[in-house]
């Protein structure tokens, strides 16, 4: 369990800063649990039935990703996104772990939803470059807005791998325009060079940051792979706002279970 100090310096580093780190988050054996897991899925061994698929673009360019062509299409193919994670007993056992259910409830109250659990992968010399942006969106079919993202690598994360990088501070902003992606014109006023931190963190590290909170990643520019989960999270019980339908509850009443 995580004391009430440390519990103290998170939030104010989240209110502060837009982001905190818990070091040691998960163990080497849950980072080799989600791993196995992921290559399963790719192979088609292991089957969600909704779960969606996002193929790198070809020429890494994020502009140009296909958003629309989201279905499993074998397991030969380089996967930018895998969605739905949420729905996966080896996923969900780790995100229901006892610290991410303390960080989460004294942050966002009793009962999280979950907009969305994604593996975001920037596959060897290629993933397309991510620009800033906010895990928040005026557009999105979301009856409460995200307040907080987790993230972290199951592999080893450098300078040339397309680790995070986020604005400092840039959370105090609150949604910017509509939200999501930064308009260009708008990166002096919002993004100054001054306020880019690069997060380089250890494997088994755990980032917590603001939904609001502008951020970005780079390229993979080495040989081998750089896997990284998402977790967007919402307070309280959320509907989608055209389906109707409610969101996946992480923690409160009618929350997932394994």
């Amino acid at each position: 369990m995580i004391l009430e100090t440390d519990l103290k310096n998170y939030k104010d580093s989240l209110l502060d800063n837009g982001f905190f780190i818990v070091k040691k988050g998960f163990s080497k054996k849950d980072i080799s649990d989600m791993k196995k897991r992921l290559d399963d899925i790719i192979k088609g061994k292991v089957v969600y039935e909704g779960r969606r698929f996002q193929e790198e673009t070809k020429k890494n360019v994020y502009q140009n990703i296909n958003k629309l062509k989201v279905q499993y299409q074998g397991p030969k193919v380089d996967y930018r996104k895998i969605s739905e994670l949420e729905h996966d007993d080896i996923f969900l056992s780790k995100l229901k772990k006892p610290w991410i259910r303390q960080i989460c409830t004294t942050l966002l109250g009793e009962t999280c939803s979950i907009l969305r659990t994604t593996m975001m992968n920037k596959t060897p010399s290629k993933g397309s470059k991510l620009p800033w942006h906010q895990d928040v969106s005026k557009n999105w079919p979301t009856s409460t807005q995200p307040e907080l993202a987790i993230w972290f690598s199951l592999d080893p994360l450098n300078e040339n791998n397309g680790t995070i990088e986020v604005i400092n501070e840039s959370h105090k902003h609150g949604i910017i325009g509509e939200g999501h992606m930064l308009n260009e014109d708008l990166l002096d006023v919002y993004a100054p060079s001054n306020k880019i931190k690069k997060i380089i963190i250890d494997i088994g590290d755990v980032l917590f940051f603001d939904a609001h909170l502008l951020h970005r990643s780079g390229i993979n520019k080495t040989n081998l792979q750089r896997r990284a989960i998402n977790i967007i999270l919402m307070p309280g019980t959320v509907k989608h706002t055209k389906n109707k339908n409610n969101y996946p509850v992480l923690f409160g009443d009618n929350e997932l279970s394994l």
